[in-house]
Order: C-alpha cells, then sequence, then structure tokens
C-alpha cells in the first residue's frame, strides 16, 4: 500500500472509531496538563487572590465542559479585588473536558463545600466566571 492510501485508511479508521465511540467535531473538549504549583506561585499566576464566603447556585455555565458555578462573596482582598465584591467563580477541572457534558474532578469538585476560601483566580476567555488558576486552587479557611 503506498503513503496516500495508508493514510486514507488511517483517517478512515480514526473516523469510525471516533463515531463508534459516541464523539463529534461539536463535542470536543480539552485536556490540559496543569504544571503543580505551591500556593505562593498559584497567588503570583493569578489576577485575582481573595478569600471569600462560597456557596453553590442551580447555575451551570459552558467553558469546554459544563461547570457548576458558585457565588463567592469577597471578605479579604489579596490582590485584584475589593472587599464584599461578589464574583461568580468555577472550580477548574482535572480532567479531559467535553463540550455539554457535566466536568469530572479527579477527587471532587474542591468548592462542591460551602465554606471559607482563599481563591487565586483568573478571568476565563471571553468574560465568564473567575476560574481557579490551576486546579486546587482553592485553600479552605474554615476547617
Amino acid at each position: 500500500m503506498t503513503w496516500g492510501k495508508t493514510a486514507l485508511a488511517i483517517g478512515i479508521v480514526c473516523a469510525i472509531g471516533a463515531g463508534a465511540a459516541g464523539c463529534s467535531v461539536a463535542a470536543v473538549g480539552r485536556c490540559v496538563d496543569y504544571v503543580s504549583m505551591t500556593p505562593a506561585e498559584q497567588a503570583r499566576q493569578a489576577t485575582l487572590v481573595v478569600d471569600a464566603d462560597v456557596r453553590s447556585t442551580d447555575r451551570t455555565v459552558e467553558a469546554f465542559g459544563r461547570y457548576r458555578v458558585y457565588e463567592a462573596t469577597v471578605t479579604a482582598s489579596r490582590k485584584g479585588g475589593k472587599l464584599h465584591d461578589r464574583i461568580d467563580v468555577i472550580a477548574t477541572s482535572d480532567q479531559c473536558t467535553t463540550s455539554g457534558q457535566p466536568v469530572e474532578y479527579v477527587d471532587g469538585d474542591p468548592l462542591a463545600e460551602p465554606g471559607s476560601y482563599r481563591l487565586s483566580l483568573t478571568r476565563v476567555r471571553g468574560g465568564g466566571p473567575w476560574q481557579l488558576v490551576v486546579p486546587g486552587a482553592a485553600e479552605r479557611l474554615d476547617g
């Protein structure tokens, strides 16, 4: 088989395999290998670092996967925030994401329990909610 025919055969096999696996171009997500960061490195990389009271909402947002939106009321500003601002936050997934599907986490969503957290955040592209700068960039403050 010539190189051109081999490439075509591989392409057809991949297309059939993706279809059989339930994949489609519209459902493409992303896989990101985040660099492990200390809390100090997270703070340096973040645009916004705040202590905040966090609670779940019934809203979701699509950002390469469906994320639960949390409402955070800022109680202390460490970098870039204003005291008592209310901001929307999502917990960055540590797993590959698929557009339209709920995101997954290896050890569970780090913001699932309401409470006080120190959050190292960056803005979601396109002006959406704030997101953890890396997965796990939420330090529980109240036990």
